[in-house]
């Protein structure tokens, strides 16, 4: 008796571990995960442009650029110019200017304080999907 009740309390060891594997997987696949890209003029200023996705195949993102290096992805849109979709704009960088091109402009927050130019080009999807071959345009 005492044989089998050892068997059972290691098969529900075994069991439990495997339950507990298995719900961290599946909580890891729900959480978020976060992209950065540093920018840096040529007078060291920085900007940076943060990206979050969301969902368990990861199709809902946020994009913001902005001037603070904060470890959390934070919005505040009096601050940074905010970007929803995939994959919301190309972008490349020469000085201190950054040029965006992009389906649809974003506005231009009040309080963003930067050097930095930016350049939103508006463009239609075909000439979108075209620049993505140019090796001088970066998505994120």
């Amino acid at each position: 008796m005492r044989r089998v009740f050892k068997i059972i309390i290691g098969f529900v060891v075994v069991f439990g571990l495997i339950v507990y594997w298995l719900i961290s997987r599946l909580t890891d696949s729900y959480s978020p995960t976060h992209q950065k890209v540093e920018l840096v003029s040529p007078e060291n200023e920085k900007l940076y442009i943060k990206s979050e996705n969301l969902g368990i195949t990861g199709d809902h993102q946020l994009t913001i650029i902005t001037t603070q290096d904060s470890e959390n992805f934070e919005v505040d849109s009096t601050r940074q110019i905010i970007f929803k979709g995939l994959e919301p704009f190309l972008y490349r960088s020469s000085n201190d200017t950054l040029f965006l091109i992009l389906s649809h402009k974003s506005e231009m927050p009040v309080n963003f304080k930067s050097s930095w130019t930016i350049i939103q080009k508006e463009v239609d999807n075909q000439t979108k999907r075209n620049l993505r071959r140019n090796t001088e345009y970066k998505g994120i």
